[in-house]
């Protein structure tokens, strides 16, 4: 990611590089994916995948994934793709269709989700009795589907007041050091992601 060269305060929301000029407030990415891999290893699963986009953030949410099957003592497959449902759902229905099918997916985000579900619909699987998905973002729609989808719930309004906080102190002190703020997600869990059903 590249940093503008700005002349005026800034706070950088949800994506900044550990080494940023600016103040930022950003999420603990790979500790809350790794909280979902922890989830689904619980669940019974051990052919974890996981999906992921090309930004910052996506990066981070693959090194929690790696670090986290790794500590599970799991074998990880991801891929990496654009990050668009329509990427996800071509990506993930070669998968499904494939000797290595995963028992469950994680996404590192919402729009992977969706295309992650639309193939997993298409190619007839029922989730999660065939497949456990679970991903980013508490969208609405990932509560009115059916099962609900698990996500980790970003707390973005304490993001919000915490950068305003940040970009406050800045204009009042200029010469503060620098600031990174580490803030936690929440596993929220739904029926996507239900005990695995052994043969």
């Amino acid at each position: 990611m590249h940093e503008l060269a700005l002349d005026y305060p800034t706070v950088l929301v949800d994506r900044a590089g550990p080494g940023s000029r600016y103040d930022s407030v950003v999420l603990d990415n790979a500790a809350a994916m790794g909280e979902l891999v922890a989830h689904l290893q619980a669940q019974g699963y051990e052919r974890i995948g996981g999906l992921f986009g090309t930004s910052t953030t996506a990066a981070e949410r693959r090194n929690g994934y790696l670090a986290a099957m790794g500590a599970q003592g799991l074998t990880p497959a991801y891929r990496e793709v654009a990050p668009t449902a329509e990427a996800a759902i071509a990506a993930v229905g070669q998968w499904l269709a494939s000797a290595d099918r995963p028992e469950a997916i994680v996404t590192s985000n919402s729009l992977l989700l969706m295309g992650a579900l639309k193939a997993a619909r298409t190619a007839g699987l029922r989730i999660p009795d065939d497949l456990a998905l679970a991903g980013f973002d508490n969208e609405r729609w990932t509560d009115l589907v059916e099962p609900g989808i698990t996500v980790v719930e970003q707390p973005v309004e304490d993001m919000g007041r915490a950068a305003m906080s940040l970009l406050l102190e800045r204009l009042k002190s200029p010469q503060l050091p620098i600031r990174r703020l580490v803030m936690t997600g929440r596993c929220v869990v739904r029926g996507s992601t239900g005990a695995r059903r052994r043969a």
